[in-house]
């Protein structure tokens, strides 16, 4: 077993739902190698606390709190080595899904209760109107936390029932089934779920915007994000990268979140960019010619999309 299967089947593995001859097998392996055994009881420790969490009512201020702590956090925070990737995949993780714990518990519309956080589950019964109808789509959105300060809000919502995941990636070219799961739930109609990022943007690679994968029923789209604020007009560029890799590098470059809706799971063209003193849109649409792409801003927001 290589350690690409190991990382994808650690989930199912910590659940107990693997058979078991796959189990023995990625046992073998995680006795032979430290890495994947690193991860594994990082994602084995997050298990374990989110299980003994209690559930009270979260108090008034629960929100403020969260905002202190974040702003604290990037006062406070210095660049850290990055030879330990899976190491620090597993600390953001645990941080993401305490924050995510915390900010939906503290929302006053039952957003937490479409929801598995890893918590015992309850039974509940609702009686009230049907809920109502908002707009479907996934945004990403920059908000005042005070002092100046801003971080990045992803907002979705849709009008039917499905599960959702988020996931994270080292690398932009590595595919979302190789990406480490930080988030995972059922979206409810009428409800809007908002995921705060800035816990998650501390593990982007120097040379490019941070890469999530967002899944609704086996469609995947990237969003790469770039952990400074605010955007860049122009930029000098010059690259030759498969698609993903040259739009996280641009999102980078222009500190703008970019999205991508690929084709298919292995549409990623090889693309060729030489341009100084460039827009967004230039760099864009120029990357973007002969690969059935195009690029389009829909409300301030720059979606890659098949023709």
């Amino acid at each position: 077993m290589r350690c690409e299967q190991v990382r994808v089947l650690l989930n199912d593995y910590l659940e107990g739902t693997l058979s078991p001859a796959i189990a023995e097998s990625l046992r073998a392996h995680l006795s032979a190698c430290a890495p994947c055994r690193r991860e594994w009881q990082f994602q084995r420790g997050i298990w374990r606390t989110m299980a003994q969490l209690p559930a009270p009512e979260a108090p008034t201020d629960l929100h403020a709190r969260i905002m202190t702590y974040v702003r604290g956090h990037q006062r406070a925070r210095v660049q850290s080595q990055r030879g330990l990737i899976w190491r620090w995949v597993g600390a953001a993780a645990a941080a993401a899904a305490l924050f995510l714990l915390g900010f939906f518990s503290a929302r006053p519309s039952g957003v937490m209760a479409g929801f598995e956080l890893l918590l015992p589950k309850k039974k509940a019964v609702e009686i009230g109107p049907p809920p109502r109808l908002m707009p479907s789509g996934i945004r990403l959105e920059w908000r005042e936390v005070g002092g100046g300060e801003r971080i990045p809000v992803l907002h979705a919502t849709l009008n039917r029932e499905a599960g959702a995941i988020l996931a994270w990636s080292p690398e932009p070219d590595l595919p979302p089934r190789l990406a480490q799961r930080i988030w995972q739930g059922r979206l409810q109609p009428g409800k809007a779920i908002e995921i705060p990022l800035p816990l998650l943007l501390q593990q982007s690679n120097s040379r490019y915007a941070t890469t999530l994968w967002w899944t609704i029923d086996d469609q995947h789209r990237a969003f790469f994000v770039p952990e400074g604020y605010p955007p860049m007009t122009r930029a000098n560029l010059r690259l030759r990268a498969h698609l993903s890799e040259a739009l996280a590098i641009l999102a980078d470059a222009y500190q703008t979140p970019i999205e991508w809706l690929p084709a298919t799971h292995d549409t990623n063209p090889l693309v060729v960019l030489d341009l100084r003193d460039a827009t967004l849109s230039d760099a864009l649409n120029q990357l973007l010619i002969g690969t059935g792409y195009t690029a389009r801003l829909e409300n301030g927001h720059w979606r890659v999309l098949p023709r």
